[in-house]
Parts: structure tokens; C-alpha cells; sequence
């Protein structure tokens, strides 16, 4: 049977994303009961684990970048063919997350008393969070080399493997939370035992990780490439990872500074914006699984030297997505209120729960533009221009607005909502009208 461009073009992209996807829904469904299982301990421990979760997540994801670096490099390589590259460029990367972990550990368990006292949450939420700090960050290490491993796996386009790795991952994090949380066969931690859960069960996703590199016959990874300084490789790496790193802590220190801002809001306020954001996070799936293959296949067309091909594949991709992440936006705006249910009984955590799922329903279709042309631009290398517009969006747009109309205007905690929304349509135009430039080519 005769099969099109575009039909092969279909393929490709559904192949490398659907993985993805589903690896999303994986995350989301873990996170969505555990954050059910400590929302049936109140609002206090519910808000605190979400400040912790988050402080570990958004340092970490600056380092994970070198993950982003070496993904977009691998990519361009396995389209070229150069498998030792792959390898060195694999082994250094993971010994960049590996080192860099430890001293984000060391730094995030003296710290975390302190930049817990500089939020606004109540001083129940700050106190508890502060423990859970310490845990989470203990295992940073892991996490960053479980994300850098699971990157260069889909640079590769070995999508499905990163896949598995993630359903262990997050099912094992789920069992030994709910065992620790409830006192099901081990010690009663209530939202403690959410901490450990994760961390136990990042520490085993690094091991899986290392353990697919190692046995991959494209690969092979060993300890020796690991261990191995190799000056030229590293400084590759970090001259595509650096922006990408610098994008993650413009969106990550943005995102603390408004998780911070909005503890003020109250507990029930915050308790809502804690839901909503997971709820929200189910739009993120097909984003996230179309901005990967729209790197993966961006960057392997170029490597084979099909600049027209990596083009066609990002449009593509991105008309695809858009639909896809509008169509999930309809859902969420039906359901809203049944969704926020999910996770607490609470009626006045679930009402203003509900406003912020309906609103964040407007970010959907621009969220989708800035996910896969951010990725296509990622792909070919040109990590500064995605860096430039988070910085541009968060720093100089969304946080200063949301000052105003919070702080200053004294406005309830939907107006930042609606702001975010406003962010996300600039920043895709900007995005749109950098890849239609074609200077990245």
C-alpha cells in the first residue's frame, strides 16, 4: 500500500507523542491521588505538600535543563547516525544532573526554613512545608538523573521506553505514599509519607534509567562514560543547556514567587489554586507529548540534513496539538466542578477550585503554540528565544501584573488566573512569529 508524506508525516508524530501522552496521564493520575490522599488529611497539610512538591520540582527542572541541551543534541545525532557522540554526549550529561543534584540538595536542606519564612502562606502551612523541604530535596540527585536519562531517551526517539520507566516510576510512588500517608503495613507519616513516597520512588526511577542506557545496544552507556571527563562534550552541552536553564529559572523562580504571593490568598484560596493547577495539568499532556516530538523530529530531520522536512513536521505538529489541547480545554470547562471534587470535600476550596479550572480553560489553544513551537525551536538548537519570551512573560508581564491587581488592587485570587491566560497569548505569538521567521533553520 502506497503511503503519503503526510500520512507518514501523521505517523511519525503520533508514534513519538502518544508515549508521551500517556506518560503524562501516568503523572497526572498519580498526582491527582495523591494529592485526593492528602487532601483527606484539610487544607493546611493539603497547601503544604503542594509548596514542598513544587519548591523540589521548580529548582530542580533549572538543572534538568542540561537534560533539554543533551536531548537536542541527541536528537540531531541519531538523524546523523553518530552513535559515539550520542554516548558521550548521554554519560556526560547524566554526570552534569548527578553532580549538580547534590549541591541542590545540600543547598535546599539549609535553606528551606529560611525561604519558607519569606512566603505569606500561615504559619501552619510554612512550618509543615519546611519539613517536607527536607525530604524531597535529599533525593534531587536522583530526580535530575531519572529527567536527564528520560530525555535523551525521547531525543533519541525511544519515546515508549521513557514511557515505561515512568509508569514504574510514578506507580511505585504511589504505593508506598499511600502505605506511609494511611499506615497501611508501614509507619503512620500522614503528609509526610507523600514526601518519602516520591523521593524512594525517584531514587528507583534513576536506577531504571541508567539501568535502559546501560542495555540499549545504540548506547551502552557504562560508568566509564559516566565518570569520564570530557571537557568538549560538556561544553557542548552547556552551551545549548545554559538558555534552557536560564528559561527554566525564569519559569520556575517566577512560579515559586507566584505560589508564594498567592499563599496570601488564604488556605482555602490556595488549597483551590493547588487543585486547579492539577486538574489543569491534564490540557498538559498532549501539549507536552506534541512539543517532544516537535524537538525529536526537528532535530533528527536537521541532523539528516532536511531542513524543509523538520518545517513541515512542526507545523504539523503544532495544528495537531492546537486541537487537541482546545478539545481538552472543553472538557475541563464541562466538568470543572466534578474535577475539583476529586480532590476534597471542602465546599468553599472546591467553589473557587471550580472559577480557576473555567478560566484556565482560555490558555489551552495558545498553550499548545507555546509548547510546540517552543520544542521545534529547542530542537534545532535555538535554546535563547524560548528563553527570552518566559523571561519576558513571567518577569516583566504576568508577576508584576498580578502585584498590582492582588496587592495593590486587592483583587481575589481569579484575576491572576486571568493574567496567566493573558501571558500565554503573548508569548505564543512571539514564539509563532520567531519560527515563521526561519532564522533557526
Amino acid at each position: 500500500m502506497i503511503v503519503s508524506i503526510r500520512d507518514y508525516m501523521w505517523r511519525q508524530i503520533i508514534k513519538l507523542a502518544w508515549p508521551v501522552i500517556f506518560e503524562g496521564v501516568i503523572i497526572m493520575a498519580v498526582n491527582v491521588l495523591l494529592t485526593a490522599m492528602v487532601g483527606r488529611l484539610g487544607a493546611v497539610p493539603l497547601a503544604s505538600v503542594g509548596l514542598a512538591v513544587m519548591m523540589q520540582f521548580a529548582s530542580a527542572l533549572v538543572f534538568a535543563a542540561a537534560g533539554t541541551g543533551a536531548a537536542a543534541i541527541v536528537a540531531r545525532e541519531t538523524g546523523a547516525g553518530r552513535w559515539q557522540e550520542v554516548r558521550s554526549i548521554t554519560g556526560q550529561a547524566i554526570m552534569l544532573g548527578a553532580v549538580l543534584g547534590v549541591v541542590l540538595a545540600v543547598a535546599g536542606l539549609l535553606a528551606a526554613d529560611w525561604v519558607l519564612s519569606l512566603t505569606a502562606a500561615e504559619p501552619e502551612v510554612s512550618s509543615l512545608a519546611a519539613g517536607l523541604v527536607k525530604i524531597t530535596f535529599m533525593f534531587t540527585p536522583f530526580y535530575l538523573i531519572l529527567s536527564i536519562g528520560t530525555a535523551i531517551l525521547r531525543g533519541m526517539g525511544k519515546t515508549q521506553t521513557a514511557f515505561y520507566i515512568t509508569i514504574f516510576n510514578n506507580a511505585l510512588a504511589l504505593i508506598i505514599a499511600y502505605m506511609l500517608i494511611f499506615g497501611k503495613g508501614l509507619p503512620l507519616l500522614g503528609a509526610y509519607g507523600a514526601a518519602w513516597g516520591l523521593g524512594i520512588s525517584q531514587l528507583a526511577g534513576a536506577v531504571a534509567a541508567l539501568v535502559v542506557l546501560h542495555k540499549l545496544k545504540t548506547v551502552r552507556l557504562s560508568w566509564r562514560h559516566i565518570l569520564s571527563i570530557q571537557r568538549p562534550v560538556i561544553k557542548r552541552i552547556v552551551d545549548i543547556s545554559v538558555p534552557a536553564g536560564l528559561e527554566q529559572f525564569a519559569m520556575q523562580s517566577g512560579r515559586i514567587v507566584f505560589n508564594f504571593m498567592l499563599a496570601g490568598a488564604g488556605a482555602a484560596q490556595f488549597a483551590a489554586h493547588q487543585i486547579a493547577l492539577q486538574v489543569e495539568s491534564m490540557s498538559f499532556m498532549p501539549g507536552f507529548g506534541f512539543s517532544v516530538a516537535a524537538m525529536t523530529l526537528v532535530g533528527q530531520y536537521l541532523g539528516k540534513g532536511m531542513p524543509h522536512r523538520a518545517v513541515q513536521f512542526a507545523w504539523l505538529t503544532n495544528k495537531i496539538a492546537f486541537w487537541s489541547m482546545t478539545v481538552m480545554g472543553a472538557f475541563m470547562f464541562v466538568f470543572a466542578r466534578q474535577l475539583t471534587s476529586l480532590f476534597i470535600n471542602d465546599q468553599q476550596v472546591i467553589q473557587w477550585g471550580t472559577l480557576l479550572v473555567m478560566v484556565a480553560v482560555l490558555e489551552q489553544p495558545t498553550l499548545a503554540l507555546c509548547f510546540v513551537f517552543g520544542g521545534a525551536l529547542r530542537g534545532s538548537g535555538d535554546t535563547r528565544w524560548p528563553m527570552y519570551v518566559t523571561t519576558f512573560g513571567v518577569w516583566l508581564l504576568r508577576l508584576p501584573l498580578i502585584y498590582l491587581f492582588i496587592f495593590v488592587w486587592h483583587y481575589d485570587i481569579v484575576a491572576a488566573w486571568y493574567i496567566t491566560a493573558a501571558d500565554f497569548l503573548i508569548r505564543s505569538i512571539i514564539l509563532w512569529w520567531r519560527f515563521e521567521s526561519k532564522k533557526w533553520v
